[in-house]
């Protein structure tokens, strides 16, 4: 296989909360993980290249099909593996809190400050599994994503699959979704988003304000929707899914309140953590879920 230059971890790496994201779906067709690897098949310009991800103690090795990459096809690949480890934002600001911020210490004080938000490999991706797990378990939202990359998705010989396009969904038939367990919403609001127009690879190119922008109004893609993409996908440090039900979870417990707060209550327990909430939800999740 072909090798990329290798990608540092910080002191502390979490390792295993960023194995777990990428591994949730452990019969996904366009990744797997095993051990310490992620395994990726990504289409940075159309033609599939699968990608190892191995974690080590200090960084990530980088390997890729055999043959030549181009420059283009390297740094896209790159990038995409630095998103998935969640190593491309910054998240000293509320690390920095530690030693002056009593509820930002024992935040982290389960996790410690290796802990980074994993991403997806590509910001269409993001939307797709947020519309796909919409109001579904995990386990039948990785069904439906299978399905779609089966039904889209760009070949590899492995017989793994890169994840479709937005033309590529947007070429789907609506009424085949429906007979592969898809709900008629859901088959719709997947098509519409791939119509949308939206240039979604873009979206972390800007602030979150605007990239939420464009994706407002697109029917099916609410406001979870959005944080999750602006979440999973942007790496936008000041994210907070609120509404989201592990979120209400872990800050019912992390404040030892007697029930799970509103989506008022929610936004407000935030908001203590700006401008870092994207960080602060991942200790939520990770630590006191």
């Amino acid at each position: 296989m072909a090798s990329l230059p290798d990608i540092p971890l910080p002191a502390g790496y979490r390792a295993d909360w960023v194995l777990a994201y990428h591994g949730r779906d452990p019969d996904g067709l366009s990744e797997r993980v095993a051990g310490n690897t992620i395994t990726k098949v990504l289409a940075p310009a159309g033609r599939a290249i699968r990608v190892a991800i191995t974690i080590h103690p200090t960084h990530a090795t980088l390997a890729t099909d055999p043959g030549d990459l181009t420059a283009g096809e390297a740094a896209s690949i790159a990038a995409a593996a630095s998103r998935m480890l969640g190593v491309s934002g910054d998240v000293t600001g509320l690390e920095a809190l530690v030693a002056e911020d009593v509820q930002v210490a024992r935040l982290l004080s389960r996790c410690g400050p290796g802990l980074r938000l994993a991403q997806t490999a590509g910001v269409f991706e993001a939307m797709c599994w947020a519309i796909v797990g919409q109001q579904v378990n995990l386990r039948f939202a990785g069904q439906l994503r299978r399905t779609l990359i089966e039904l889209a998705g760009i070949d590899h010989p492995s017989g793994m699959k890169a994840h479709p396009t937005p033309s590529g969904i947007a070429a789907l038939d609506p009424d085949l979704l429906g007979t592969l367990k898809f709900s008629r919403s859901k088959a719709a609001y997947l098509i519409n988003a791939a119509r949308s127009g939206i240039d979604f690879e873009s979206l972390p190119n800007g602030d979150a304000a605007t990239a939420e922008a464009a994706m407002t109004g697109v029917k099916g893609i609410g406001p979870w929707t959005r944080a999750y993409v602006l979440l999973r996908a942007c790496a936008f440090p000041d994210v907070a899914p609120i509404g989201d039900a592990g979120l209400a979870a872990a800050l019912q417990k992390f404040h030892g309140l007697d029930h799970r707060p509103t989506i008022a209550e929610q936004e407000a327990l935030m908001r203590p953590f700006a401008p870092w909430r994207s960080l602060a939800t991942a200790h939520l999740w990770a630590g006191w879920s």
